[in-house]
């Protein structure tokens, strides 16, 4: 009788095993694979993320010009023509906000634009 308890409880863990392992997110499936460390089953976001290789510089005349180039023809570094990433939980605002503040670089204290 114990051997017929202990052999049950063995097949539930199995079963309970091939269920975790079969109802994985993975395609392959394979319990080895997906315990080592390298291996991930999710893609690489970063494959998938568009790049970036709009540039700008400006022009003798002060005009931006478009380019996909990393110098300008005048041997200048082109700039990104992409804005920065926003987040609403954005941790530095304080601090970028004090610097504004103490050069002088706030829009509060600029004079008034003419119209």
């Amino acid at each position: 009788m114990p051997n017929s308890f202990k052999m049950n409880q063995i097949r539930e863990k199995e079963k309970f095993n091939r269920s975790r392992i079969s109802s994985s997110r993975c395609n392959i499936g394979s319990y080895f694979l997906r315990r080592l460390p390298s291996y991930s089953c999710h893609r690489d976001k970063s494959l998938f993320r568009a790049k970036m290789y709009l540039q700008f510089y400006i022009n003798e005349n002060g005009d931006k010009v478009y380019t996909t180039k990393k110098e300008s023809p005048l041997g200048l570094a082109t700039q990104s023509a992409h804005p920065a990433r926003f987040s609403p939980d954005d941790k530095f605002s304080r601090q970028r906000v004090l610097l504004k503040k103490r050069f002088g670089l706030l829009p509060t204290q600029k004079p008034p634009k003419k119209y």
